[in-house]
C-alpha cells in the first residue's frame, strides 16, 4: 500500500494508527531485534504509541492534517528528535539527548505522523575511518543488516533507514545524504529516494559533515510516498541560511506518466551489460511517454572532494556540539572518548576524525577556500553545463553501483528507483539514477514516476510480511 492508500483506510477507520504502530514494533521485535537481526533501529521513541492515539482522536474528528497523518517513520540518528538520542551512530555521544526537534521533524510531526524511532546509520554518517569501516557499522548501535542478502553491503550511512523500509517495518524513512548516503543505500536495498536541492529541506538539528553539501531526504518503497514525504518536509526556515530562498510545493502534483515535450539525456555508467539493456528499456519507456530521448557521453561523473570535507567536519560538529548537551564538546573530545573506550570504539579506527581535528575548523585556510569554489565552478560545470549543452530536463543512467556524488558537490538534486525486481538467489540490484537542475526535484519525480508505472515492479524481500 501508498502512502495515500494506508491513508484512506485510516480516515476510513479500518485501520488506526495505533494498530499499524504496534504492528510495525511487533515487526521490528521479530525481525530487527531478534529473528533476522537486521538492527536498522537505534532507539524506539517511548511515546510512539500516544502519538498514534493523539493521531487517532484526531481523525476520528475529521482533523486530518496529510496524507502522513498517524503512518509510522523512522528517523536517521543524525537528525534531532526532542526527547530522544542523536549520536550520529558514536558511543561517544550516547549521552546526547536532543533539546528541541530538527526542522524537518517538526514538519513530520505537524503533518500528523508518528516518530516510532531512530535508525541505526554509518558512524559519524560514514565520516570516521577510512581504515575497513563497513557501511552500516557504529559503535553506538553496531551493525545494521541487509534484507534480502544477509552477506550483502547495506551501503552508505543511511543504511538503517534504507533497510528498514525495503524490510517493510516502516512505511517510509528519513535519512541524510552528503555524498550518496541516499542514493547509495536505496540502490543496494531496492527502494526509492530523493536527495533534494541543498536548502529544500532545512539543515537545522542535523550533525553535520558538510555545511554546503549536506541535505536530508525521503526513503520509501515508490515514487508516490517519495513525493508525498518530500511535500511534507521541505520548507523555508528563518534558522538556514541555504532554506531562506527554496523553492518547493507539492511535489506529487508531478505523478504524472506523460512525458511530452521532456528531452532526457541518458548516459552509460560503463559498467555491466544488464545495465545498457535497462536503460534501453528505459529509453523505450520514455519514448513512448513523449519524451525526447538523447543517448550521450558523460564527460566525467566523478569530482573528488574529500579535502574540502575535512575542512568542513570539524567546523560543523564543533558548532552542532556547543549547542547541545553531550559531554563530548567538542572532536576532541570524541577522539579522547573514543581512545579510552577502544576495545568498543575503535574497532575499526578513527583515522578520518584525527585528519578533521587536525585542521583550524574556522573554514579561512586557502587551500580550503581555493578547493571549494573549484569543486563549486567544476560540478556545476559538468552537470549543468551538460544539461544546458543538450537542452535537457534531466540526466539518467542504470546500474548496482553509480558513482553519486557530482549531483551532492553541486548541490543539485538526484534521485533513484529500482529497475529490476531484486534476485533473492543472486542478489544484484540495479536501480535508475537521475539528476537534474536545483529545485527541479518534480522533472525527477515526474520521470521517475512514468519509469515506474510502466515498470510495475514489485521489490520486497519474500520473508517480509505485507503489513502496507
Amino acid at each position: 500500500m501508498s502512502l495515500a492508500e494506508i491513508s484512506e483506510k485510516l480516515k476510513k477507520r479500518e485501520i488506526s494508527s495505533c494498530q499499524l504502530t504496534a504492528e510495525c514494533l511487533v515487526e521490528i521485535a521479530e525481525n530487527d531485534q531478534d529473528g533476522r537481526r537486521l538492527n536498522t533501529v537505534s532507539e524506539i521513541n517511548a511515546n510512539a504509541l500516544f502519538e498514534a492515539r493523539r493521531a487517532d482522536q484526531e481523525i476520528q474528528n475529521n482533523q486530518i492534517r496529510s496524507i502522513l497523518h498517524g503512518i509510522p517513520v523512522l528517523v536517521k540518528d543524525n537528525i534531532d528528535v526532542k526527547g530522544m538520542h542523536t549520536t550520529a551512530g558514536s558511543y561517544a555521544l550516547n549521552d546526547l539527548i536532543a533539546e528541541r526537534d530538527a526542522f524537518l521533524v517538526r514538519r513530520l510531526k505537524e503533518a500528523g505522523a508518528v516518530i516510532l524511532g531512530k535508525a541505526n546509520l554509518s558512524e559519524f554518517a560514514y565520516f570516521m575511518s577510512r581504515q575497513g569501516m563497513p557501511s552500516g557499522y557504529s559503535s553506538q548501535s553496531g551493525q545494521v543488516v541487509h534484507a534480502y542478502a544477509p552477506g550483502f553491503d547495506p551501503s552508505g550511512s543511511s543504511s538503517g533507514s534504507a533497510v528498514a523500509v525495503s524490510a517493510r517495518f516502516v512505511p517510509f524513512a528519513v535519512g541524510t545524504e552528503t555524498d550518496g548516503s541516499l542514493m547509495s543505500p536505496s540502490i543496494a536495498n531496492a527502494i526509492v529516494s530523493i536527495k533534494p536541492t541543498v536548502g529544500l529541506v532545512s539543515r537545522d538539528g542535523i550533525l553535520p559533515i558538510s555545511h554546503v553539501q549536506d541535505t536530508a531526504g525521503p526513503m520509501a518503497s515508490c515514487v508516490t510516498d517519495a513525493a508525498a514525504i518530500l511535500s511534507a518536509i521541505a520548507g523555508r526556515d528563518e534558522n538556514d541560511p541555504a532554506a531562506w530562498n527554496c523553492r518547493t510545493g507539492d511535489y506529487t502534483g508531478a505523478l504524472k506518466t506523460d512525458c511530452g515535450g521532456m528531452r532526457i539525456g541518458l548516459f552509460d555508467n560503463g559498467t555491466e551489460e544488464r545495465d545498457r539493456k535497462a536503460l534501453k528499456k528505459a529509453k523505450n519507456i520514455l519514448e513512448q511517454a513523449g519524451a525526447e530521448v538523447i543517448e550521450l557521453t558523460m564527460e566525467e561523473i566523478l569530482v573528488s572532494e574529500t579535502d574540502a570535507l575535512i575542512h568542513e567536519f570539524k567546523q560543523g560538529v564543533n558548532l552542532y556540539l556547543a549547542s547541545h548537551n553531550s559531554s563530548c564538546r567538542d572532536l576532541t573530545d570524541i577522539i579522547r572518548f573514543n581512545r579510552a573506550h577502544a576495545q568498543r570504539c575503535l574497532k575499526h579506527g578513527q583515522d578520518l576524525l584525527i585528519r578533521c581535528n587536525a585542521e583550524s575548523g574556522t573554514l579561512k585556510e586557502s587551500a580550503y577556500l581555493r578547493k571549494r569554489l573549484e569543486l563549486e565552478k567544476e560540478s556545476h560545470r559538468l552537470l549543468d553545463g551538460t544539461l544546458e549543452r543538450y537542452g535537457l530536463d534531466c540526466l539518467m543512467t542504470a546500474g548496482c553501483r553509480v558513482r553519486t556524488n557530482l549531483a551532492p558537490v553541486s548541490g543539485n538534486p538526484c534521485m533513484t528507483i529500482p529497475a529490476a525486481e531484486p534476485d533473492e538467489t543472486d542478489y544484484h540490484p540495479l536501480s535508475y539514477y537521475l539528476m537534474s537542475g536545483a529545485y527541479r526535484e518534480d522533472i525527477l519525480i515526474h520521470v521517475s514516476y512514468a519509469l515506474e508505472q510502466a515498470l510495475q515492479l514489485f521489490c520486497r524481500p519474500s520473508w517480509a510480511k505485507n503489513l502496507f
